[in-house]
């Protein structure tokens, strides 16, 4: 005679598998499916769960070598019927052949071959499992739902990955200091129709750090692109850049002495840092201590300033003038500036030959 504990066990269990059927027959094939029969669906899978788990100790103690099962987010399927092996993964130490003799139990029917991916949500997986294979339900790690193809390649996440930062690693390496890829934002998986496809990344128009934008073909042997896809990778790179070691007025001159390295994440920064290359050179805003100095916060230093005293040189046929004047404004070697001649006060553009000497050329 079957125990009490036991028989009110399976009476129970016999009422919940009963629940989910209702609910089923309630749904029908009509994916509007009414609000009161999901819940009375999702009543019955988690009164099953729960009865499952609550049966998982005595099949423990009984001696069943059962190991944990998690189940995939993705999975290719061969055959007319689902394999749990194709679908799910041992967890833990698993004893010598008992993981080969669970994999090649049967499931539930393949979705069709060569079709469209079939996406299964949490409560259908874990109704499905209930209905199949009810002995191996408290053992069982549910994704947060599971996508089936029939034929075909699977490429996962971690594969994904792996490709795009090996291509975006060799593309960033022209980068200043070191680059770390990190927070990627791919898709989770890739299913390719057959073998001969491939899965390739195209690289970023310009290699700068920053969330970077990529974007993945599945391509055919002949070239032909079938799908694509996108995501996103945040680029990182540290290096070691100028900042201001003491704080800085407008136009003052810069020189090593005001000038600290800090080592910085580029990505943050809102502008070019400087290379600390040519000069000379002076400020063209101020700058704070330990604030980064960008390539726009610095102007060549003028040969001439504004309000210096020079000489005007008036060379045409046969003459050779010269005069004291104002300069007007800032100017480089070459560069043509107004100046104001202190005795006439007339004002005329004149070429800067030097820090003390502008020109003006007769037109012959």
């Amino acid at each position: 005679m079957m125990p009490a504990a036991a028989f009110c066990f399976s009476a129970v269990f016999r009422i919940a598998a009963a629940v989910c059927a209702a609910a089923s027959a309630v749904c029908g094939p009509d994916p509007a499916r009414p609000a009161e029969a999901l819940r009375m669906r999702a009543a019955g899978v988690s009164l099953l769960v729960c009865l499952a788990l609550f049966a998982a100790p005595a099949r423990a103690e009984a001696g069943d070598a059962v190991p944990f099962i998690r189940f995939l987010d993705a999975a290719v399927v061969r055959g007319d019927k689902v394999l749990l092996g194709e679908v799910a993964v041992p967890v833990g130490n698993v004893p010598p052949g008992r993981w080969e003799k669970l994999a090649a139990r049967e499931l539930w029917p393949s979705p069709p071959e060569n079709g469209r991916p079939v996406n299964m949500t949490r409560p259908k997986l874990q109704e499905a499992v209930m209905l199949t294979m009810r002995d191996l339900a408290p053992y069982c790690l549910f994704p947060g739902s599971m996508v089936l193809r029939r034929g075909g390649v699977l490429i996962g996440k971690e594969e994904i990955r792996s490709l795009v930062e090996k291509e975006l690693s060799a593309f960033l390496s022209v980068l200043p200091g070191e680059v770390l890829l990190k927070d990627f934002r791919l898709p989770q998986h890739v299913f390719l129709e057959h073998a001969g496809q491939e899965l390739v990344v195209e690289k970023p128009r310009k290699a700068e750090p920053g969330r970077l934008g990529v974007r993945l073909f599945v391509r055919e042997a002949d070239g032909a692109v079938r799908q694509k896809l996108s995501g996103t990778v945040a680029a990182e790179c540290w290096a070691d850049v100028p900042c201001a070691a003491v704080g800085m007025n407008r136009d003052d001159l810069l020189d090593h002495g005001k000038i600290t390295y800090k080592r910085m994440n580029l990505a943050a920064l809102r502008g070019e840092p400087w290379d600390g290359r040519g000069g000379p050179w002076r400020l063209a805003r101020p700058l704070s201590i330990e604030q980064v100095i960008c390539r726009g916060d610095l102007a060549p230093v003028p040969t001439v300033r504004k309000g210096d005293t020079v000489t005007i040189l008036y060379e045409g046929n046969n003459v050779r003038l010269t005069a004291r004047a104002e300069a007007l404004a800032d100017g480089a070697a070459g560069e043509n500036i107004p100046v104001r001649n202190t005795q006439s006060r007339k004002e005329v553009f004149a070429q800067v030959r030097d820090a003390q000497t502008v020109g003006i050329r007769a037109v012959r």
